[in-house]
């Protein structure tokens, strides 16, 4: 099998995703995850959008400093958005979905950093690449591809 491991040469993937995220994807999708990873946890080459462990360090402060007028807190309730927009729910339960990624609290929002095996995940999975050369996309990880590093 054309692994992800072997394709890319490195056997773990890292991602940085916030707790309504992950409860969303258990709740409305069966537990599959989204997820823009890289192949490094803290890739200096990277900007700080594409940097896990900068993503990680920046959320956990916002989250306990309560800042809610910190701009990663609109970028991440849009994009939560976009994602409940482009799905196949229905459109009372994406009304509702939004409003209530709207109205998240900040605890909500608290950072989970994440290890993603890439040895059993094949090639072809790849959704989209990033913007840098170490930056991927997969639309359909599950639970046992996972490992919780930090939270």
């Amino acid at each position: 099998m054309s692994t992800l491991a072997k394709h890319l040469n490195q056997p773990y993937g890292y991602s940085c995703q916030c707790w309504l995220a992950v409860d969303i994807a258990n709740r409305f999708f069966n537990y599959t995850y989204r997820a823009w990873f890289s192949t490094e946890l803290n890739p200096v080459g990277n900007g700080f959008s594409s940097n896990p462990l900068v993503i990680f360090e920046d959320l956990d402060k916002v989250v306990k400093t309560n800042d809610f007028n910190h701009g990663r807190v609109d970028q991440l309730k849009t994009r939560l958005c976009n994602w409940v927009l482009g799905s196949s729910l229905s459109p009372v339960r994406t009304a509702n979905l939004i409003s209530e990624i709207m109205s998240a609290p900040m605890p909500a929002l608290r950072p989970q950093l994440w290890k993603i095996d890439l040895s059993n995940i094949h090639v072809s999975r790849i959704v989209n690449l990033g913007q840098f050369y170490n930056e991927y996309q997969l639309r359909d990880l599950v639970r046992q591809e996972i490992e919780v590093i930090a939270q």
